[in-house]
């Protein structure tokens, strides 16, 4: 049985433009190798961050929201945690549609 699931993942501020295509491909490869396709995908932008992180006072912060079986956000969680670019991530059971935009979409940085 498949639930909708959603990812919030903060990612180091300075990353240059080719790693930050290095992340997203290797976190799309990462789903695609799963079987698991990203219904709703969102760039939210540099924001501050209301306590440092490892040193940083901002973060890059991307959403996802996908369809999968319920062992898969553990396999994310465990991909996440060794990738030294993400300063934080969240994977949550999702109550929106898949396809629902975010209030976030909608607000200025």
């Amino acid at each position: 049985m498949t639930s909708i699931y959603e990812t919030t993942i903060i990612v180091k501020p300075d990353l240059a433009n080719d790693q930050m295509k290095n992340l997203n491909s290797s976190i799309d490869n990462f789903f695609s190798e799963n079987s698991v396709s990203i219904g709703y995908k969102e760039d939210w932008g540099i924001k501050n961050l209301k306590y440092s992180i490892n040193k940083y006072s901002k973060g890059s912060f991307k959403f996802m929201r996908f369809n999968s079986s319920s062992d898969f956000p553990k396999k994310l969680d465990a991909f996440l945690k060794f990738n030294t670019d993400c300063l934080r991530f969240l994977v949550t059971k999702s109550i929106n549609e898949l396809n629902e935009t975010t209030p976030q979409a909608n607000k200025e940085n």
